[in-house]
């Protein structure tokens, strides 16, 4: 490595190793599904050890959903801020969840992508970030629905919700708490729906023990 002249990322495969193994423990014990997030980690040289212990990626735009498809192969949720009509067009050939932002883009597009599993973020109101541009919970916010009787509304609509509340969150008592905010305000809602995303930033550490407190708030959350 000494030979080369330029600035380069070096990526150590046996500790990223290690962090997959982590997140393969995760999954077993929980039956959750683990998709990557490709607006934090898109390297696609390494896709190939990556994808053998992850269910698919995430994207935040309509590129990243298509790097996801054809450098990852797996499952494809193609979320974004706002799709205009050309993303929609190109997302709904090779997505397998669209996730919108808004009620808004929910019911206008609706239609173009009838037949693939249709999600809305959620915004409930909980944020650890420390950065004013990248919360979700601050005031005047935009990312997610807040509320809920529209959200009732249009639940027919839908397969799923995304809550990504999450980042820069290092305790896991938080987490346990958030997911009992979510539990209490969405349960009925969740009743309704196949699946729920718990977004991005998920920090996975004393796996053996997290691990388990998540399935039983993952079950509380089903019933």
């Amino acid at each position: 490595m000494k030979s080369l002249t330029t600035p380069y990322y070096l990526i150590d495969e046996s500790r990223l190793l290690k962090n997959l193994q982590i997140i393969q423990h995760v999954r077993e014990s929980s039956g959750a599904r683990s998709v990557l997030a490709l607006k934090c980690f898109s390297t696609w040289c390494v896709f190939g050890l990556m994808r053998e212990f992850l269910d698919g990626t995430t994207s935040s735009s309509l590129f990243e959903a298509r790097l996801g498809r054809e450098e990852f192969g797996k499952e494809v949720h193609a979320y974004s801020v706002g799709f205009s009509a050309s993303d929609i067009e190109s997302v709904k050939e090779f997505a397998d969840k669209v996730i919108f932002n808004s009620i808004s883009q929910l019911t206008r597009y609706q239609n173009e992508v009838r037949g693939l599993k249709l999600g809305l973020r959620v915004n409930p109101g909980i944020s650890y970030s420390h950065f004013d541009l990248a919360d979700p919970a601050r005031r005047y916010s935009r990312l997610g629905v807040t509320d809920r009787r529209e959200l009732v509304q249009v639940a027919p609509l839908l397969s799923g919700l995304m809550f990504h509340f999450n980042c820069e969150n290092d305790d896991f008592e938080n987490l346990s708490t958030a997911i009992d905010h979510i539990g209490h305000h969405y349960g009925p809602l969740l009743e309704k729906m196949e699946w729920v995303s718990l977004g991005g930033g998920l920090f996975f550490y004393q796996a053996k023990v997290s691990s388990r407190s998540i399935l039983r708030k993952t079950e509380t959350i089903q019933r």
